[in-house]
Parts: structure tokens; sequence; C-alpha cells
């Protein structure tokens, strides 16, 4: 195995550290949520609907910046759990809106504090210079550079909201 410089300064790669990041900040947080029969990516889904109100799936894509197939599968989750119900939008019959239900919001409550507990404690742990520089980077204000309109280079923009 050739270990030139170069190459070994590939085991300090920001990517490979973020996403490893990522999947550890999603476990603490899936083990927290999990006693109140939630996921991380489904309490972003109830927090975010709960904030903005009823959502197109294009929508909840392009604002939690997810792919809109696994939006889909995830709404479609919460749906069968009655945390959220989905109906056709009356101006387009092809996209369809998501609404969280008095269950969603039920359980979004009984997990907020849960949700408090390992944000501090992630917070704690990273330092809150990192975290805020974390959320920059989630904002896509990474290296002067913006991030790209919603929907990507080459896509079709996700509807906005109802």
């Amino acid at each position: 195995m050739d270990a030139t410089p170069n190459l070994i300064e590939t085991a300090q790669c920001l990517c490979l550290a973020s996403r490893r990041a990522a999947r550890a900040i999603t476990r603490a947080f899936d083990r927290e949520l999990r006693a109140h029969g939630l996921r991380a990516t489904q309490f972003t889904l109830l927090a975010t609907l709960s904030l903005r109100g009823d959502q197109t799936i294009g929508a909840l894509a392009a604002f939690i910046e997810a792919d809109r197939t696994t939006m889909t599968r995830n709404v479609a989750l919460a749906e069968k759990k009655g945390l959220v119900v989905v109906r056709r939008h009356p101006g387009d019959a092809r996209a369809r809106i998501a609404t969280i239900t008095d269950k969603g919001r039920d359980a979004l409550a009984g997990a907020l504090a849960g949700w408090g507990r390992v944000q501090a404690e992630l917070t704690a742990a990273m330092g809150a210079e990192a975290a805020d520089g974390l959320r920059r980077l989630a904002g896509g204000r990474v290296a002067g550079r913006s991030a790209p309109a919603a929907g990507g280079a080459g896509r079709k923009p996700a509807r906005a909201g109802p």
C-alpha cells in the first residue's frame, strides 16, 4: 500500500468526517426519540409541519434538503403511524399536501424535552462554535459560496407550500 503524503492527508477528509458525524448525531437522536415512537427523520418532519404548516411533499423535501423519493417514503411511514395525513393539492392533482395530525403534535410535544437534552449534550460535546459552524455549513454558506437554488441544478424546482 502506497502511503504517500497526499494519501495520508485523506485520513483528515472533511467529507468522511462529516458523514461519520452525521451518522453519530442521528444515532444519538434516534436513541432518545425511540422512547416516543419516533426516529430523528420523523421528528424533523413533524417539527417542520408544526412550524411551517401544511406542506407539499416537494416543499418538505426542499426545505429539509432531502431527496423527494426519500421524503415521500418518510411521509408515507408517518401517515401509516397516524402522525400526518396526506391529501391531494386542490390546484395540482400531481402534488400531495402533508398535514400534522393531533397524534403527530402529541408525539412531537412528548419528544421535545428529550430532543432538547440530546441537542444540548451534542452542542456541549462539540462546542458552541463548532455547532454554529455546522449550521452555517448546512445553510450552504461554505467558503464564501452560497447554496444552489432549491431543487438543485438541472432539476425542476419543488412546489412551494399548499
